[in-house]
């Protein structure tokens, strides 16, 4: 994949500023016994304070009623089920198996179909679809040259679904019957371009990994979803059980082929365009979480460094968009929240450098008093949402916000592999696109532990 050259100026743009803030930040009082400098570090915590106070009212607002998807669910428009597959023959059919079971019919007639995407697979996938075309009567699209990423198979096959409304699962999810019913209901405004259900792994207790997984997707991504939902702000789509109007895909250009989070970068436009997207809590998709921890930095460095790439090329879009402010806002904290925190971090260690090097370093900021409020009101908003996904248990919450601040670690390594990715990319040129690979390891579907 190929990107423009011209997306990488406003990344650019943002570190020159920031270094420029820092060094202006440090004013050098001369030297004394050591060389002194004074650092107004007021900048860094008014950012610490507008992302936590943020975060934390996000927080607070997903804790009112769980936005679900209406009860009038008679309508059937003809929906096209877009799977891409490369490389999948440990999930690929119980995956399709499921998806054919959908509770999606008018009368007796299907209103759906599925269409399996080969992007390319070298191992048992294609054998796997051609059995289960002919047993199920699934569409199977191969694309002409495999591996381009995820966007270029949906592409692929858009341009041979028949559906005006188009629902996308990856190869390893599975869903209760009712799963179309609830996502299509949702789409009761025609401003409304797409629906996404909630993600929940079914192997949360496979190991410690994939309970921290669990954590951030079941308690900190649901809550946050929910209060998007709540205050009309950025919902976005997860990539796994979506549901979008080929109308609104259409509108913006279809999918970006560019784009290493797709789904990130379809929201991103969507809402530029006018569109909105609901999150149904009621829908639940269950995938894979990742086992092993070298599988999670390549998971995790693509997610950021695609978030980056859709930043660089979508800000000045998102600074003149006739959109909501609160919309445009969360968009760029989406975007930007985990850059903006990590560049923060290696100030403070660049600040630490200087006091290392033999020089007095006295630090100027917002009162203490201030600072710890604020760590209080975020500390007490996220226990309120652990109380309110995982019970009432003081052993069981602490539990979750200690594995949660051990999970957080992981982005001290993926931030900076990010950033080296995307600065090669901006040299040469050239992106490439990380799989997550899928193990196949068994699904609640075989226990009978579908929500309802």
């Amino acid at each position: 994949m190929r990107t423009r050259a011209t997306s990488h100026l406003v990344l650019l743009l943002i570190v020159v500023l920031w270094t420029a803030q820092a060094v202006h930040s440090m004013e050098y009082l001369g030297r004394f016994m050591f060389h002194t400098y004074m650092v107004s570090v007021r900048w860094l915590q008014v950012l610490f304070i507008a992302l936590s106070v943020s975060m934390g009212t996000m927080f607070i607002l997903s804790l009112g009623r769980r936005p679900t998807s209406p009860q009038d669910r008679r309508l059937r428009p003809f929906v096209s089920v877009l799977v891409p597959a490369r490389d999948e023959e440990r999930v690929i059919e119980e995956t399709v198996r499921c998806l054919a079971r959908l509770d999606y019919h008018a009368g007796r007639r299907r209103r759906y179909e599925i269409i399996v995407i080969d992007d390319g697979s070298r191992d048992r996938t294609p054998r796997i679809l051609r059995g289960l075309a002919r047993e199920l009567g699934i569409r199977v699209v191969r694309t002409a040259v495999g591996g381009r990423g995820k966007a270029a198979a949906l592409n692929a096959g858009t341009r041979q679904a028949r559906g005006r409304l188009l629902a996308v699962f990856d190869a390893d999810a599975r869903v209760a019957p009712d799963y179309l019913q609830r996502l299509v209901a949702a789409l009761d405004d025609p401003r409304v371009g797409g629906v996404q259900g909630r993600r929940l792994f079914y192997n949360a207790g496979g190991n410690l990994l994939t309970r921290m997984q669990d954590d951030e997707f079941a308690v900190t991504y649901t809550a946050l979803q929910r209060a998007r939902q709540a205050a009309g702000a950025f919902v976005t789509f997860a990539g796994n059980g979506m549901l979008v109007r080929r109308e609104a895909l259409q509108a913006v250009g279809g999918w970006n082929e560019q784009a290493l989070t797709e789904d990130i970068d379809l929201s991103v436009r969507l809402y530029l365009a006018g569109w909105r997207i609901r999150y149904c809590d009621d829908a639940v998709v269950w995938e894979e979480a990742v086992e092993g921890i070298g599988a999670l930095l390549r998971q995790r460095t693509r997610w950021f460094e695609g978030a980056l790439r859709c930043l660089g090329e979508q800000l000045p879009a998102m600074l003149v968009a006739r959109v909501p402010l609160r919309v445009r806002l969360d968009m760029f904290f989406f975007l930007a929240g985990l850059l903006l925190a990590t560049l923060a971090l290696l100030t403070t260690y660049a600040y630490a450098l200087v006091g290392l090097a033999g020089a007095v370093v006295l630090f100027l900021g917002i009162a203490r008093e201030v600072m710890v409020a604020i760590s209080a009101f975020f500390t007490l908003a996220l226990v309120a949402t652990v109380v309110r996904e995982r019970g009432w248990s003081p052993l069981a919450v602490s539990w979750v916000l200690l594995r949660s601040s051990v999970f957080a670690l992981h982005r001290v390594i993926v931030v900076p592999l990010a950033i080296a990715r995307y600065v090669r990319g901006a040299v040469t040129g050239r992106v490439e696109w990380a799989k997550t690979s899928h193990l196949g390891t068994a699904s609640r579907e075989s226990a009978g532990e579908y929500p309802a």
